[in-house]
């Protein structure tokens, strides 16, 4: 089938789901379409994009936006701008990553294109503040683009919730980089403390009652996300504009339970020459989910040699990042109670050429009656398994870790109804081994392929104990399953065995 013919399959209204999703994956197949050739059929078929379907659109314009990218460097050239903008106006609202095409410009980021990109900010806005973050993202990362091309005429869309936080980062970035000598949005400093007055009285109001931003968690978590997003570049805009007028409500942000909040009222206090807020500023060092950022505010502001040192120490930068990371919307989303560095090894680790210092990090969060913890990493990644790693030794679970972490071609496991009958025979020998050390009732949950080595994992019982087990007829480790709130899945028994085996590779001597 020819590339237009397979645009007009997905343009159907009507079009069946599987015929769109097999139309799609030939296009994918075909590395010879590139994606203006894709953006200008679509401009071809402009009047049916309304109507087309928004989840094979969503997919196009994933494929668009990956093609485009593979062959620019990082710029685009020769695209159309037009074109763009035609597409963005005429697909459905419903197509949720729209925002791709926002970003193209963006990644031009020439005067035509970033026009353009001001004007659909007001006629197609993104859904939501972390994607209009990825529209502007790419004008943070360079500095060969127009200012004037976007500012102060972008300001304009600040009244867009979900655009806001993003704008006011951006005009942030170019104070900071030097690259404008007054802050864009200087002159609208009554609107900006209008808004941090705003949103600061909305985020009072749900800490008091968390009902009051609803009931479904991921539409509260979204609220609240963009919320904290919004009074955190407010606080950062005021701040670098330095008008006393902002203090009134800086105080009012100062005191929200939020410590991010709190660290960026706190530091835009400090700029304005308030000492309450170097103050408080300091003593957020003491937090941990705060700590990294309230110390950089500080070094910043020439007053970080009142941190007191231990909160610079190794040790609690690893607690600080596990707080921080916890802290996320996409974990947990608030800090933990506690957190604590339980050991540290100066070791070899996976993808580094040497030694680094690896932290194990015991969490804990306290709900009321409910309590909650587990082991998290910090040092060369930031994680924590869902799994319940508290009983294992140190050793093990920096091998558990160690093999989440790896990554390489050679090295992927295969789910039990996938296996094909040469995978299937590979097990055999496997289970063979594992009955003649007792185990049984075994059923097969993963072939894993390390380099040049290959374990099964089971789900098996041994002496009445339900567990996991991993063998590549060598050598066998098996972790309890029965009777854990959060038992190890088979994924997480091959990282411990991958993990074993690099880790004593790496470093023979022992960790």
């Amino acid at each position: 089938m020819e590339p237009a013919d397979l645009i007009d399959t997905l343009l159907q209204p009507d079009v069946d789901p599987v015929q769109g999703g097999v139309a799609l994956k030939q296009l994918a197949d075909d590395p010879q379409i590139g994606g203006d050739h894709l953006l200008s059929m679509m401009t071809e078929k402009a009047d049916q994009l309304p109507d087309a379907d928004p989840a094979l659109m969503g997919g196009l314009l994933r494929l668009i936006h990956i093609r485009i990218l593979q062959n620019s460097g990082g710029k685009p050239t020769g695209l159309q701008t037009d074109w763009i903008a035609m597409i963005a106006r005429q697909l459905s609202p419903e197509v949720a990553n729209r925002y791709l095409l926002l970003q193209l410009l963006s990644l031009i980021r020439n005067k035509e294109s970033l026009g353009a990109l001001n004007e659909l900010l007001a006629d197609c806005p993104p859904r939501g503040w972390m994607a209009a973050g990825q529209i502007l993202s790419p004008l943070m990362q360079h500095s060969d683009w127009p200012v004037d091309a976007l500012f102060p005429g972008v300001l304009d869309r600040i009244v867009e919730p979900a655009l806001a936080a993003p704008i006011l980062d951006l005009a942030g970035h170019l104070v900071r980089s030097h690259r404008v000598a007054i802050h864009p949005a200087a002159d609208r400093v009554t609107t900006l403390n209008r808004l941090l007055g705003s949103v600061a009285e909305r985020l009072a109001k749900f800490e008091e009652d968390p009902r009051s931003f609803g009931t479904d968690v991921d539409q509260v978590q979204a609220i609240l996300g963009e919320a904290v997003a919004l009074a955190v570049s407010l606080c950062d805009a005021v701040g670098l504009i330095g008008d006393p007028s902002s203090i009134g409500e800086l105080n009012k942000a100062a005191e929200l339970r939020h410590r991010r909040v709190q660290c960026e009222a706190a530091g835009a206090l400090a700029r304005l020459g308030e000492g309450v807020g170097a103050q408080h500023l300091i003593a957020l060092t003491q937090e941990p989910s705060a700590r990294l950022r309230a110390i950089a505010y500080a070094d910043e502001l020439g007053i970080g040699d009142q941190i007191d040192p231990q909160y610079r120490e190794p040790d609690a930068t690893a607690e600080a990042e596990v707080a921080l990371w916890l802290s996320q919307p996409q974990q947990m989303g608030v800090p933990p109670t506690h957190v604590e560095v339980i050991d540290s090894r100066r070791i070899l680790w996976p993808s580094y050429h040497d030694p680094v210092d690896v932290f194990l990090v015991r969490f804990e969060y306290s709900f009321g009656e409910r309590q909650y913890s587990n082991i998290a990493i910090a040092g060369p990644t930031t994680f924590a398994l869902s799994a319940d790693v508290a009983d294992l030794p140190p050793e093990d679970i920096y091998a558990i870790y160690a093999g989440w972490h790896a990554e390489h071609d050679d090295i992927f496991t295969v789910g039990a109804r996938e296996l094909n009958d040469a995978q299937v025979r590979l097990t055999e020998p496997m289970r063979a081994h594992l009955e003649r050390l007792g185990y049984e009732a075994l059923q097969v949950e993963l072939l894993g392929f390390f380099l040049d080595e290959t374990a099964a994992i089971f789900s098996a019982e041994r002496d009445g104990t339900q567990c996991l087990v991993v063998t590549d007829g060598l050598e066998t480790m098996d972790l309890p399953t029965a009777g854990r709130l959060r038992p190890p899945q088979s994924r997480d028994m091959f990282h411990l065995y991958k993990g074993r085996k690099m880790l004593r590779s790496f470093n023979p001597q022992g960790i």
